[in-house]
C-alpha cells in the first residue's frame, strides 16, 4: 500500500452526445468532433440531406439520446410539446444571425459560436450527464472589457417559452 486513500470519482449517469442543427454551420461540429468532443451535425448524421421537419428531428434526437444545439427560432415558438415528449436537452445559441438582409441584433459570428462551444461544451456535458431530467440552456456571449466572453445560463423550459418567444 502506498498510503494514499482510494478516492472514488463519481461517474456521470449517462453519456451525452450533442447534435448541431442545420441552422448552424456543420463545420463547427466537425472541428469539435475531430478533437474529441462528443458532437455530430446534421451534415454527418443525414449525409448532407437538409430539410427534416422539426417534429421528426426532435423525435429522432430523443430516440438517439442526443442533446440538440440550435438557434432555431421556430423550435422555441412551436415545439415545446415535442421537446418535452422526446425528453431531450436543448442548448439554444443566442445572437447568431445568418439571414442576409435581415436586421442584426446582438450579432455574433460563426467563429464566436465555435469559441462558445469550445469553451462551454464540457461544462454543459457534465451538467446534462449528471441530471435525471432534460436540461435547457441559453448559450451567448456577453461583453467584457475588450472581448466577448462565452457564457451560459441554465433555464427551465417554461422560462424559455414564456420569456424568449418574442425575441
Amino acid at each position: 500500500m502506498s498510503g494514499k486513500k482510494n478516492l472514488k470519482v463519481r461517474q456521470p449517469d449517462k453519456k451525452v452526445y450533442f447534435f448541431l442543427d442545420e441552422c448552424l454551420p456543420h463545420q463547427i461540429a466537425d472541428i469539435l468532433n475531430s478533437i474529441g468532443h462528443p458532437i455530430t451535425s446534421w451534415f454527418i448524421e443525414f449525409k448532407g440531406q437538409q430539410g427534416m421537419k422539426d417534429t421528426l428531428l426532435i423525435q429522432y434526437l430523443g430516440a438517439k439520446g442526443y442533446t440538440w444545439i440550435t438557434k432555431d427560432d421556430e423550435a422555441k415558438a412551436e415545439h415545446e410539446k415535442d421537446i418535452r415528449s422526446a425528453g431531450i436537452s436543448v442548448v439554444w445559441i443566442r445572437g447568431l444571425e445568418r439571414q442576409k438582409g435581415k436586421p442584426k441584433k446582438n450579432k455574433i459570428s460563426s467563429m464566436e459560436v465555435h469559441r462558445m462551444l469550445t469553451d462551454k461544451l464540457r461544462a454543459l456535458e457534465r451538467k446534462i450527464a449528471n441530471s435525471k431530467t432534460a436540461l435547457y440552456f441559453l448559450l451567448y456571449v456577453k461583453s467584457g472589457h475588450d472581448e466577448l466572453i462565452p457564457a451560459h445560463k441554465q433555464i427551465t423550459l417554461e422560462h424559455f417559452f414564456n420569456k424568449h418567444i418574442a425575441s
